[in-house]
């Protein structure tokens, strides 16, 4: 058999690899875009947090009220529902509040159901409830909109396309193999825009290689957990569920409770020793019949002594026993590599400069998933081999729907800012804002015909909101800044800094597209994928 026969199959391949890339980019491309630009800023997830918050609500540094009196003072301002678990999330370094999560008690009839819960954001100096917290809803709606979409089912569905995020990765290996090395920095600036786009495409693929592949995998263990969750129930634990938990490291103490009441002073007499601790940080303090001779405490935080460690408590009250506890001498294997992943996936490691990184990383992912959907519009225009319909739509959905969810998120940056914190249903119109801004913007990616005028307009319209927040940050909350920097609350500058440096780069893009109109104009650059339709 000679050497031409023999490349025939392995050129077919590469061939049939290439056309299952490019059509799987595509098709996953608008929320696989979403996912890894949701991503990307709620990597800062507890600044953004602090900057909506702490500008309505400064703290000063003060002595802490004792916990035990926020605690009863708010069980006694609300109808909890002794029967369930209170959850504390406890003040830190860099976000001063208490947050008290209450069960209410349920309607007649609904006992069955789970009741409304009460998630409270408390002064640590004054014990006043400033407001509820899911009304400063910015961090947690981009954060959802990463691992689940805001969509029943969302979970699965970004797992599902983690699956295929992770075929796309594997199969560009394959089809680049032979230039993997030899290529790896090749960049053709005097080539035509097509070869200029395939090699900022490459580049960064490989670039980023390491850090797709995490999160491709990652995202599987996190969104598809379930089902080998149900395999291991079915065909290895023969339907027992509790003791898969149980040997997975999950411990739950659901006791009933005896009806006589307690003092729950030694409780925090313990969450006082543990808080105490130089090498833990207590994060969560979770109450199980509380006031009940039943009571127990669950605590839960960061061992800062070892690497991605999470230490967790279980005390009873009365005693004071030591129930269970899950520390570094005592991990679970399963628990331990899941929390691994988690703090490889989230940053969650060696401080604020790894989630930089991050952060460069997945936008370069956001412009890599762009540039191979203008690709796969060049060669499908090219080979004439798809429907300009089609074209059409990939072409709007790349448009509006990458473009679109840049301005929708300035547009959320904005109303965060500037809807006052008592306002009814606050966090509802955020969420219309950021939805009616994406609809809006994917609606006229197809109306207007000047695709690159457009592009660079609605650019321009994000760089505007921007600085539009930044004003109306410091005409509305100017004081109060001043005096979060005196208290050493960086993180809110952060933020206002990340947002400028997003107002520079809108500002070079939209330069740097008028040149290359101006260009086109001239009949100097080539046929491109934003031109009219």
């Amino acid at each position: 058999m000679n050497t031409q026969t023999m490349k025939r199959p392995q050129n077919k391949l590469i061939k049939n690899l290439t056309e299952s890339h490019s059509w799987i980019g595509v098709i996953i491309s608008p929320l696989l875009f979403l996912i890894f630009w949701a991503g990307a800023v709620t990597l800062f997830y507890e600044e953004v947090k602090q900057w909506a918050v702490l500008p309505q609500f400064p703290v000063a540094v003060q002595q802490e009220l004792p916990l035990q009196e926020i605690v009863e003072s708010k069980l006694a301002q609300h109808d909890f529902d002794y029967k369930e678990h209170l959850m504390v999330q406890m003040p830190s370094e860099h976000d001063p509040y208490y947050k008290v999560y209450l069960d209410l008690v349920r309607e007649e009839g609904k006992e069955d159901e789970h009741g409304e819960v009460v998630s409270l954001l408390i002064d640590p100096n004054t014990g006043v409830s400033v407001a509820d917290k899911e009304d400063f809803f910015l961090g947690d709606f981009l954060y959802q909109l990463h691992y689940n979409l805001n969509l029943p089912g969302g979970t699965y569905l970004v797992g599902i396309i983690s699956l295929f995020f992770l075929f796309a990765l594997v199969s560009g290996v394959f089809i680049h193999a032979k230039k993997f090395f030899k290529h790896f920095f090749l960049y053709r600036h005097d080539k035509n825009r097509r070869d200029k786009l395939l090699d900022l495409h490459n580049v960064v693929g490989v670039m980023t290689l390491p850090f797709t592949l995490m999160y491709a995998i990652s995202g599987l263990v996190f969104n598809l957990a379930i089902i080998y969750q149900i395999a291991f129930v079915v065909f290895i634990y023969q339907g027992d569920q509790d003791t898969l938990f149980k040997d997975a490291g999950f411990t739950l103490f659901d006791e009933p409770q005896i009806e006589k009441t307690i003092d729950m002073s030694g409780a925090y007499q313990i969450i006082d020793e543990v808080r105490a601790r130089d090498d833990f940080h207590l994060r969560n303090v979770i109450f199980y019949n509380y006031g009940d001779e039943a009571a127990i405490i669950q605590l839960r935080g960061n061992d800062l002594v070892n690497f991605s460690q999470k230490d967790e408590f279980f005390y009873r009250v009365k005693t004071g026993e030591l129930l269970n506890k899950t520390d570094i001498s005592n991990y679970n294997v399963f628990r331990k590599g899941r929390e691994i992943i988690a703090t490889l996936h989230f940053g969650d490691f060696a401080g604020v400069d790894v989630r930089v990184l991050y952060f460069i990383l997945s936008l370069a992912i956001c412009a890599m998933i762009v540039i191979g959907n203008m690709l796969w519009l060049d060669k499908r225009v090219l080979q004439q081999n798809v429907t300009q319909r089609s074209i059409s739509i990939i072409r709007g959905l790349t448009l509006g729907g990458c473009g679109g969810l840049v301005l929708a998120t300035a547009v959320a940056f904005f109303i965060e800012r500037v809807l006052p914190a008592t306002m009814l249903n606050r966090a509802d119109w955020l969420v219309y804002s950021f939805v009616g801004s994406l609809l809006l913007a994917m609606v006229l990616a197809y109306i207007v015909d000047d695709k690159k005028r457009y592009l660079a307009q609605m650019i321009l319209a994000t760089v505007v909101i921007l600085a539009v927040t930044l004003v109306a940050d410091w005409i509305l909350f100017g004081a109060q800044l001043i005096q979060l920097w005196q208290s050493g609350f960086q993180s809110v500058f952060a933020v206002e800094v990340g947002l400028l440096l997003f107002i520079c780069l809108g500002l070079w893009v939209v330069k740097k597209l008028n040149v290359f109109k101006r260009l086109q104009a001239n009949n100097v650059a080539s046929t491109g994928v934003f031109e009219g339709s």
